[in-house]
Formats: structure tokens, sequence, C-alpha cells
């Protein structure tokens, strides 16, 4: 797998990461990256939903393993978790016990080792999103803060 590439749906996110690179000479460019990331939010939530479905219609489809999009309210983008069908336990220990098991076979195991490592991946882009909108509402707020003291 090649993770330079942009199998995961990147494009978007890479499109403005190159914004990161250079300084800000203002309010207006945190805000149009702001506006930016929060369209990336939008994308990533679609992007989580989709990839879950996939995996869970087919990959997973036969297992005790399910893939869902979660985050608390008011996250802008959702990480992906792995939960069990019945949708009672979450967590990377349910991936670790199916692995571990040895009634599957090795291409079910890559495959699901493969999803681990997109999920992974994903996750990772879903927190510079969030953290980056966070940190930016953060850097409005004390901008508007400090013009508040202007006479």
């Amino acid at each position: 797998m090649d993770t330079a590439s942009n199998s995961y749906g990147n494009d978007a996110f890479n499109s403005y990461a190159k914004g990161f690179l250079k300084p800000f000479k203002g309010k207006g460019e945190l805000i149009r990256l702001r506006d930016e990331l929060e369209e990336s939010a939008r994308a990533a939530r679609q992007e989580a939903i989709d990839i879950a479905s996939q995996a869970n219609g087919g990959l997973l489809k036969s297992t005790d393993l399910w893939l869902t999009p979660w985050g608390k309210s008011g996250v802008p983008a959702r990480t992906l978790q792995w939960r069990d069908n019945r949708q009672r336990s979450m967590g990377l220990w349910l991936l670790e016990t199916f692995l571990s098991r040895d009634d599957i076979s090795e291409a079910m195991r890559q495959s699901v080792i493969d999803l681990e490592v997109q999920r992974c991946v994903f996750n990772a882009k879903a927190a510079t999103i969030n953290w980056s909108i966070k940190r930016i509402g953060k850097a409005l707020a004390d901008i508007e803060h400090a013009v508040s003291f202007q006479r």
C-alpha cells in the first residue's frame, strides 16, 4: 500500500494543507482556512459513512466486527471505531480479539489489517481537521478579544 497516495480521499485535505506551511497574514486568512477545513470536515463525515458501509456490507459482513463513524456531538469530522455487530462494545480490543482467532483465513486477516490501516489514516486526517478547526476558532476568539480593547 502506498501511504503517500491519495487513495483515502486526501485530495481535498492536501489542497489546503499547503496553507499550514506559509505564515498567516491576518484574520481573513484564518477564516478562509477555517471555512476550507469545515468543508473538508463535511466531506470526511460522508467518507466515514462510506468506508463503514462498504466494510460492513462487504468484508466484515460475516464477522462479529463493524466499523462505526463515532464522535461527540458537535465534532466536525467523526472518526471510525471498531464495534461489535450488536453495537454494545467498542474499541481496538475487538479487532485484536478477531485477529488473534485461529479460524480466520490469512486472506481475511490481511484484508482486515489493510482495513485497519485505512481506518488509522482516516482517523489521523479527521483528528487533524478537528484540532485545526478548534485551534483556529480559539485564535479568532483571541483576536476578537484583543480588538475589543480598541478605542
